[in-house]
């Protein structure tokens, strides 16, 4: 049994990657001894309710544990505790010395990577990067939780004044429509602001739920969205702040998202914004399997469209990926003619379109032969056994345009249905775009075989409902705002990035 003696007495070491970084974090901060940017690293990773991925190697820095966790008045027990809840709820059955060394090094790597985004964030801005730790260390566990997946890729609460938040004002207009309720926080994201509110009547939220068009119209704004909290008579309301003072999801905020999924265990991470405080959200289209896509013009989803594209090119540093592309318009795909991970020319025709679809189906069924040889399941157990076929994304960017083309588009459609059905354990997934969602673009076996969904702002109620199954896209505030559905999780709002072309082409070179 290890006892605090050898806990303190024993090395921790980071990864060589996070060394560097470490490095270069210390020279940012002015911090004088490496320790404490190890403990910052832990804190920040220890922010994150998930366990962090493992650390690629530990030929980095080594620390004693005495300097590491420090003496009793710098909390050293506090920090071991800490760790060792972590092993528990992790499933270590027993504590011991190298599973803590282990999960230290794991942590220190992805804190120092987290950290790194944060001080981007920040402009590079020692006072606002302080700040926004504090900020983020304030923030309620229930807001981490509530991310589609945070994956290693938890990031930036934007800087905005808790200023902008006018309590009284919205205390009012509550009381005015007969409900009584008091603020127990508020968060301020790049477009909305969340209220965590508790009801002094319990019947309140059925009246609040029947009363939001009136909030709306008193307060002057749109789309309020309203749900049920994790305590006792407590909801969450979000309310759209001004367009003007709407903040852009930059790109710098995807490639702080990028370096945290790329970090993590997840087979095809992708992320399409962030959520009304700022956490990227980040899910795993492996798991999804496919995903369905609905946006009228003006909603953002070319650029959504892109940001999962250059999700899936970006983790294509970690497994292998091809990207099949389907564009009937000819416009949308056409920056991506050049990518190296391209499974085959950009189909635009129909008849292009259909070849395409006969070799994925072709190669779906040839994987599972070998499958069958090799005795396993799915693509994951297959390259375990020495097979080398990676991960098939098959993206289609205007799916009426295709499905609409008389027997040949029904030809179509019929092959996406079967990919649909069959592809997921062959490693090949849909990603499915549409400006009009209809029931004669998403037929019901589409749908039904695509649970995943993004609904961007849309025309109608029937169009959200045809993406998402319930209404709400059609009041969505546009450029880029979205509900997410995932597998068997509630609707989350989120907000894309604003990656321009240029942006994506420097990233595919």
């Amino acid at each position: 049994m290890n006892t605090m003696s050898d806990i303190i007495t024993a090395s921790y070491a980071t990864s060589k990657d996070a060394d560097l970084v470490s490095k270069n974090l210390k020279k940012w901060l002015g911090c004088e001894a490496n320790y404490e940017i190890a403990r910052l690293a832990l804190g920040r990773s220890l922010m994150l309710v998930d366990a962090p991925p493992s650390a690629p190697d530990g030929k980095g820095l080594s620390i004693k544990g005495g300097t590491l966790f420090g003496s009793e008045s710098d909390g050293n027990y506090l920090w071991i505790a800490l760790l060792g809840e972590q092993l528990r709820l992790c499933g270590q059955p027993k504590f011991s010395l190298d599973a803590l060394q282990q999960l230290v090094r794991n942590h220190w790597h992805r804190g120092v990577y987290l950290l790194e985004a944060d001080w981007q964030s920040a402009g590079e801005d020692e006072a606002k990067f302080i700040d926004l730790l504090a900020r983020r260390a304030a923030l309620p566990e229930t807001l981490t939780q509530q991310a589609v997946g945070n994956n290693g890729s938890d990031m930036v609460v934007p800087l905005i004044s808790a200023a902008d938040v006018d309590c009284n004002n919205l205390l009012k207009k509550l009381k005015d429509i007969g409900v009584a309720a008091e603020i127990r926080d508020s968060a301020v994201g790049a477009r909305l602001i969340r209220y965590r509110l508790f009801l002094s009547d319990s019947g309140d939220l059925s009246l609040l739920g029947g009363r939001i068009d009136d909030l709306e119209f008193s307060l002057g704004v749109g789309c309020i969205n309203l749900y049920q909290a994790d305590e006792p008579q407590t909801c969450y309301l979000e309310i759209p702040r001004k367009q003007a003072d709407w903040q852009t999801v930059t790109i710098d905020q995807f490639d702080g998202a990028a370096r945290g999924f790329c970090a993590s265990n997840l087979l095809l991470p992708v992320s399409p914004g962030v959520d009304v405080v700022g956490r990227p959200v980040v899910f795993d289209l492996a798991e999804a399997p496919h995903l369905l896509v609905g946006g009228t013009t003006g909603s953002g989803k070319s650029v959504c469209i892109n940001a999962l594209l250059l999700s899936l090119v970006l983790a294509s540093r970690n497994r292998p990926i091809k990207l099949a592309l389907i564009d009937p318009k000819q416009v949308e795909f056409s920056l991506w003619r050049n990518c190296g991970l391209l499974y085959a020319d950009i189909a635009t025709s129909i008849s292009a379109v259909i070849n395409l679809l006969d070799q994925l189906v072709e190669e779906m069924e040839s994987r599972y032969t070998k499958f069958a040889e090799l005795g396993v399941k799915n693509l994951v157990e297959a390259r375990e056994r020495g097979f080398d076929g990676g991960w098939i994304v098959v993206a289609v960017d205007e799916l009426a345009d295709l499905v609409m083309q008389g027997k040949s588009g029904k030809n179509a459609e019929e092959k996406l249905v079967q990919l649909a059905q069959k592809a997921r354990s062959a490693g090949v997934h849909l990603i499915l775009a549409t400006q009009r969602p209809d029931a004669k673009t998403f037929s019901g076996l589409l749908r039904s075989n695509c649970p995943a969904r993004i609904a961007l702002k849309v025309q109608k109620s029937t169009e959200s409902g045809i993406i998402l199954d319930e209404t709400g896209a059609e009041s969505l505030l546009g450029k880029g705002d979205m509900l997410i559905k995932g597998v068997g999780s509630s609707i989350q709002r989120a907000h894309g990035y604003f990656i321009k072309t240029g942006e994506i082409e420097k990233r595919l070179v």
